[in-house]
């Protein structure tokens, strides 16, 4: 159904033509995409210590002897967060995503870390991990607070993090 859209005489645009079920289907998939959205809870503290831009592109390509290497390239500009967060026990990250990489170390407490799939990987006190582009959630299962470090490398001008909605496995485990 398609309605002719008529200024006000004080408004000096053109005649235009709104397609109103589109309009109804956008609105209706943002509201929905909000509604299942699954924020973070149990934040005890979050602290950027750091940002920077990178000059240009990144091209890292190192090795050490013959059984360690490891390679960084990227397009355009990067963005560096150094980040300091608590979780408090039972509290979570949320489902999200990063247009990036993050490099991730448990420096107190333990972490249980759900993919997109909700495989769950464990980390405790000084184990280290990687976060990036798919969905994933943390939680803390433990007694005390989780304490994690986090380096992000970003597309510049991109936010840290995306909320993602909640996959059906993670509704199926009760997860948030």
């Amino acid at each position: 159904m398609t309605h002719r859209w008529r200024p006000s005489p004080h408004h000096p645009t053109s005649p235009r033509t709104v397609s109103w079920p589109v309009v109804i289907l956008a609105a209706s998939l943002t509201i929905a995409t909000v509604a299942v959205a699954t924020p973070p809870a149990g934040v005890v503290s979050n602290t950027i210590l750091a940002q920077g831009s990178t000059a240009g592109a990144l091209k890292e390509n190192i090795r050490i002897g013959d059984n360690w290497a490891v390679n960084l390239d990227d397009k355009g500009q990067s963005e560096f967060y150094f980040q300091d967060l608590v979780v408090a026990p039972g509290g979570r990250t949320g489902w999200h995503s990063h247009p990036g990489l993050l490099l991730i170390t448990v420096k107190e407490g333990s972490l249980d870390f759900y993919n997109k799939d909700c495989v769950k990987h464990s980390y405790s006190a000084g184990q280290s991990f990687t976060e990036a582009a798919e969905p994933h959630n943390g939680l803390n299962p433990g007694p005390g607070n989780v304490h994690l470090l986090v380096a992000y490398i970003v597309k510049k001008g991109e936010p840290r993090r995306i909320e993602s909605p909640q996959p059906k496995c993670g509704e199926a485990l009760g997860l948030q």
